[in-house]
């Protein structure tokens, strides 16, 4: 489907091999499961510190990857509607390089699942939370290995922008001072879900004027996006759409117990930073 592997990632670290990728990903499902059982009978822990350093982590490491694919993809002449893998010349390899520490970001990403286990967040551990986080490590191990630069830039890019608004509003909730001025957490899913819009779009407009890009992996990307489209619009929907409903249901009476069923779903890519007043 995708033909022979890049030589140009040869021997970086983790590519070689699919087992590494695939065993710390099983390792990270198995944490949750033995996490949430460890945690049952023990306290929340508060993570304040850590919550702080990490976020403040991912939103450095984002804000490298979006001006460095910039800057590079500007280097390499890169063609927005379709760019394909081996023109560019050194331009390419420097896109790779980005991509590897983009890649790399998402096994780091698997902490947001950890800490929402050792803070008991257990409600916010939806099936998106797991499905995104565990894919998408394990399908950029194979966009590495197979198409490393040219097209494969555009999604990384928008995600890294989108990274630094999210990473930076769950630093900010740690801070109970600063609640009052994150009223702004559903135009993040909103941003989220135009991006993959856009990346569907840019994934077709190769198929739709080729340029050389394998047509295999335009198809599985726009796939698995369109998986994200629907889980995250169910996301919204259920958070969102339902406030009303919610609204009105605590305006009834005292004394009346009201179940509305409303989930109790966080953002994507959350890390366990709850925001009761934004909520």
């Amino acid at each position: 489907m995708f033909g022979p592997r890049d030589s140009r990632v040869r021997g970086w670290f983790l590519l070689d091999s699919y087992l590494p990728t695939f065993i710390l990903t099983v390792l990270y499902l198995l944490s949750i499961w033995l996490g949430n059982k460890y945690m049952k009978n023990r306290p929340a822990l508060s993570l304040r510190g850590i919550l702080t350093f990490y976020n403040l982590g991912i939103t450095l490491l984002s804000a490298y990857m979006l001006v460095e694919l910039i800057l590079s993809s500007w280097e390499g002449g890169y063609n927005l509607q379709c760019q394909n893998l081996d023109s560019a010349g050194e331009g390419d390899i420097r896109v790779a390089k980005v991509l590897w520490w983009y890649y790399f970001s998402k096994l780091v990403e698997f902490l947001d699942t950890i800490f929402f286990v050792l803070r008991k967040k257990t409600s916010q551990i939806t099936f998106l939370h797991v499905y995104h986080h565990a894919s998408m490590f394990n399908i950029w191990w194979c966009v590495l290995n197979w198409i490393p630069c040219g097209q494969s830039f555009f999604g990384p890019t928008l995600n890294s922008f989108i990274h630094i608004l999210m990473y930076s509003y769950y630093g900010l909730s740690v801070f109970p001072s600063m609640h009052k001025y994150l009223w702004w957490k559903k135009y993040l899913t909103q941003a989220q879900l135009v991006q993959f819009v856009l990346t569907i779009t840019h994934t077709l407009s190769a198929v739709v004027k080729p340029c050389g890009f394998p047509f295999g992996c335009l198809v599985f990307q726009s796939s698995y996006m369109m998986t994200l489209v629907i889980l995250f619009l169910n996301f919204y929907v259920q958070t969102y759409r339902r406030k009303p409903a919610k609204r009105e249901a605590r305006e009834q009476p005292a004394g009346k117990e009201v179940k509305n069923g409303l989930p109790k779903a966080h953002l994507m890519a959350a890390n366990g930073v709850t925001n009761r007043k934004v909520q």
